[in-house]
């Protein structure tokens, strides 16, 4: 073998390996979403193996990309565990998505093409007149619409950004209270309408009230479960 098919074949390995791990990384997100793991609970390395159908190393590595993100943590005899989630640090969370979202869809205003438009308002319409949809479809609708904001703005850091944190509040709303999660859909109608317009000094006001009415939102809820 020459020193460039070595290269090649270096190269075609730490590839296969990346995309293992990233497969492995979003089945961990799915589980945490679902709810399935909880705040406290110990993640086992080779128990997750043998339930994702992976080998440990891509495990570990998915595990190691969820530690930097604060959804696990290593706790010295237990191994990985679920992080807790403060109401005060998913208040900050709001905050931050608030500043880099409203400005994702100053930027998106008028980029969206009109059929993309018509085909997430449809979405919208079609998860409204269902009587009590699930998390997993309110999710799909929300990433729909906040996901082609975020890709429509034009800066590839920034919507990773935003994903990235919209996945940490996905988890979030997972551990508390799922069942009164409700999703307002005439809300993201009117930024909906915003976006397409093309003013982007709408476009920006309208996700910025839109978090922050999703903010008051589940604080009033948290606030209440409490009672």
């Amino acid at each position: 073998m020459t020193e460039s098919d070595h290269d090649q074949f270096a190269e075609a390995l730490s590839s296969e390996r990346a995309n293992l791990t990233g497969q492995v990384y979003e089945q961990l997100i799915d589980i945490l979403i679902r709810g399935e793991l909880r705040p406290g609970d110990v993640i086992v390395e080779r128990r997750m193996a043998d339930r994702l159908n992976a080998s440990r190393t891509p495990i570990r590595e998915a595990l190691g990309r969820l530690e930097a993100e604060g959804l696990v943590y290593k706790q010295p005899g237990r191994g990985v565990t679920v992080s807790p989630f403060s109401t005060e640090a998913f208040v900050e969370l709001l905050h931050v998505r608030q500043l880099l979202e409203s400005e994702a869809a100053r930027l998106a205003a008028g980029r969206i093409p009109p059929a993309r438009i018509e085909e997430i308002r449809a979405a919208l319409q079609e998860l409204g007149n269902k009587p009590a949809p699930s998390l997993s479809e309110i999710w799909e609708i929300d990433d729909m619409l906040h996901g082609e904001i975020a890709d429509a703005a034009g800066n590839a850091l920034l919507a990773g950004m935003i994903r990235d944190l919209r996945r940490r509040t996905h988890v979030f709303n997972a551990y508390r209270n799922p069942s009164k999660y409700k999703f307002g859909v005439e809300e993201n109608a009117v930024l909906l309408d915003a976006i397409s317009s093309g003013d982007q000094e709408m476009a920006r006001k309208a996700m910025a009230h839109h978090i922050e009415s999703v903010k008051l939102a589940i604080i009033d809820r948290l606030a209440g479960g409490a009672r």
